[in-house]
């Protein structure tokens, strides 16, 4: 079967899927409070001199989370308002920067939803994180704050966790979770990933609330890791599965797809 119609055929399965599969409805709390991090991660230990590093966001509700880039929010916005204002051509360059994934977790239904983006956007559940978490004496000041001191194992990485009771939000950056007050500074044990606090804000207005982004594909993540490995294979006939209509497609000639760096934030599956 050739590329296009294998593709077409996934990403029609992929979106029949969201009339099949049922989501938790989740609620759309007020935001409470954000918290903003600095992220980095050395994706290749082959080349430890490359880091990758964005900013974070994690709204903060009763129950629920959002964490996203916040790179990525402030880079859509500015193409959005570009466009709106008919400012930019067919030539103007787009910054392209931060993540596209998006984590939303439910504490109180102990469910999880991760978004990517992949031409479309793609919404599935995906485990919720629970980590046993063995907490210490040891106590540190990050940000003005009195932490504490926390290790837990999640995904093959064991993290070194700082969390303040004075926050009490049982919330963290990333995956990392369950700890009775925010996490402030977190890393694994080769400091290979780490986050830390830049900003917490309780101000928040009144109108913000937790919802997940509604002009997605629900599907599944066996299915959109199927999608992924296409596009990885063939970005052009993936595109033109994904959108008929779109045909001036220019990718270097030959395509070479790189090869999966070896140092995942999550090592075990």
């Amino acid at each position: 079967m050739k590329p296009y119609f294998t593709i077409r055929i996934a990403f029609i399965t992929a979106t029949l899927l969201c009339s099949m599969l049922r989501l938790y409805a989740q609620k759309n709390e007020p935001v409470l409070a954000r918290a903003y991090y600095s992220f980095s991660h050395m994706p290749d230990t082959l080349n430890p001199n490359h880091i990758n590093t964005d900013n974070m966001i994690l709204l903060l509700g009763k129950t629920s989370t959002v964490y996203r880039s916040n790179d990525r929010l402030k880079s859509d916005s500015m193409m959005l308002s570009k466009i709106k204002s008919k400012t930019m051509g067919s030539g103007t360059p787009v910054a392209n920067t931060g993540s596209h994934t998006v984590l939303y977790f439910d504490g109180g239904a102990l469910k999880a939803f991760q978004q990517d983006f992949l031409v479309n956007t793609y919404l599935y559940p995906i485990e919720y994180p629970t980590i046993n978490w063995q907490i210490a004496p040891d106590t540190a000041t990050i940000k003005g704050q009195l932490c504490q001191k926390a290790t837990g194992e999640w995904k093959g990485r064991t993290y070194t966790a700082w969390f303040c009771k004075d926050i009490p939000f049982r919330a963290g950056p990333w995956k990392l979770n369950g700890l009775p007050g925010l996490i402030l500074q977190a890393y694994d044990t080769k400091r290979q990933v780490e986050f830390q606090l830049v900003a917490y804000e309780s101000n928040v207005p009144t109108q913000s609330v937790i919802e997940r982004d509604k002009e997605v594909i629900v599907t599944t993540k066996a299915q959109y890791l199927k999608m992924k490995e296409l596009f990885l294979n063939d970005p052009t006939a993936y595109i033109k599965a994904s959108m008929p209509g779109v045909t001036n497609i220019k990718l270097p000639s030959p395509y070479v797809r790189k090869p999966a760096a070896n140092n995942p934030l999550e090592l075990v599956k």
